[in-house]
C-alpha cells in the first residue's frame, strides 16, 4: 500500500462512475487538512477523515492475501487509536477482513447500519407542496437545537445535552447549504444539509418535527433540494437506513434510484 493525496486519480482509475457515487465521502475526505488515504494501485482503496470518524474501504475485487494482509493491519492500526472504530465498506468484502481483525485484537464488532445509497436523475415531483424551502436563521436558533437534539436521538448516538444541542445547531446555522422547510404556517418543520464534493452533493441529517412526521414535509424538503441541485449541475446522492421503511419510500417517490449497499460496522470495546 502506498499513501495517495487526494487529488491523485488513483479514484477514477481503480473506481466505476457508479462506485465514486457510492463511495463519495471519499471527497468529503479530501475536503480536510489531515485526511489518510492508502491505495494498492490495483483494487483497494482506504481514506479516513481523522481518527474518530469512520475507516473508508472500498476493495473492487477479491484481494490477494498479501493485500488482505496489509488492509488488516492498516485496520488494527486504526483500531489501536479509536477503539470504537466504525468501518464502511460492502459487506461481501468487509466481513470476513473484520472478523480476523477481531480475532487480532479481540474487540468485538456489530453491524451499526446497513445503509442503502441513492441517486436521483429525474426527479418525482409531489402531486402537492405545502410551505417551501428557506434558510434558517438567528431566531431558528431553538427549533434546531431541539432538532438536532431529537435527531441525534432517533439515530442512535445517544442524547446531546442543551449545550451540545445549541453548539451543532449554530453550526448548522452557519452553514450556506443547511436548508430547512417551513409549512403553511411558516414554522420551521423539517431539515436537511447538503455536501457538494466534486459533481456529487450528498445530502444527510433529514430530519422532521416529531410533531409533524407524516405530512409530505421530508418529502417536499428533498424534492426541492434535489431538483436544485440537478438544475444546478450536481448528482444528487444520500444514504438511508435499510432497516427504517419510512425514509426509503420517501426517496424513491421522489425520483431517487437505488445505488447498492454500504455496510457500517462498529467494534465494540464495552
Amino acid at each position: 500500500m502506498r499513501n495517495i493525496l487526494y487529488n491523485d486519480h488513483v479514484f477514477e482509475r481503480l473506481m466505476t462512475k457508479e462506485d465514486l457515487i457510492r463511495f463519495s465521502m471519499f471527497y468529503a475526505m479530501g475536503t480536510t487538512k489531515n485526511c489518510f488515504f492508502v491505495t494498492n494501485d490495483t483494487n483497494v482503496i482506504i481514506g479516513q477523515e481523522r481518527p474518530t470518524s469512520p475507516l473508508w474501504i472500498y476493495i473492487k475485487d477479491n484481494l490477494f492475501d498479501t493485500d488482505r494482509k496489509e488492509v488488516v493491519e492498516i485496520i488494527c492500526e486504526k483500531l489501536a487509536l479509536n477503539p470504537n472504530l466504525n468501518v464502511d465498506g460492502e459487506e461481501k468484502h468487509l466481513n470476513s477482513i473484520l472478523n480476523e481483525v477481531s480475532n487480532i485484537s479481540r474487540i468485538p464488532f456489530k453491524i451499526a447500519i446497513p445503509k442503502n445509497s441513492y441517486v436521483c436523475y429525474i426527479p418525482i415531483k409531489p402531486q402537492m407542496i405545502c410551505g417551501n424551502l428557506s434558510k434558517a436563521i438567528e431566531n431558528d436558533l431553538e427549533t434546531v437545537a431541539t432538532f438536532s437534539k431529537d435527531n441525534w436521538e432517533d439515530i442512535g448516538f445517544g442524547i446531546l445535552t442543551p449545550e451540545q444541542a445549541e453548539r451543532f445547531a449554530k453550526q448548522r446555522l452557519a452553514n450556506s447549504d443547511f436548508h430547512v422547510w417551513r409549512n403553511e404556517f411558516n414554522r420551521v418543520s423539517a431539515m436537511a444539509t447538503v455536501h457538494k464534493y466534486n459533481t456529487v452533493a450528498l445530502t444527510d441529517g433529514v430530519f422532521v418535527d416529531r410533531n409533524e412526521r407524516n405530512k409530505g414535509y421530508a418529502k417536499f424538503l428533498m424534492y426541492t433540494i434535489t431538483k436544485n441541485l440537478l438544475d444546478n449541475g450536481f448528482i444528487p446522492m444520500l444514504y438511508a437506513d435499510h432497516r427504517k421503511a419510512a425514509p426509503n419510500h420517501v426517496y424513491k417517490s421522489i425520483g431517487y434510484e437505488y445505488h447498492g449497499k454500504i455496510t457500517e460496522y462498529r467494534f465494540l470495546t464495552n
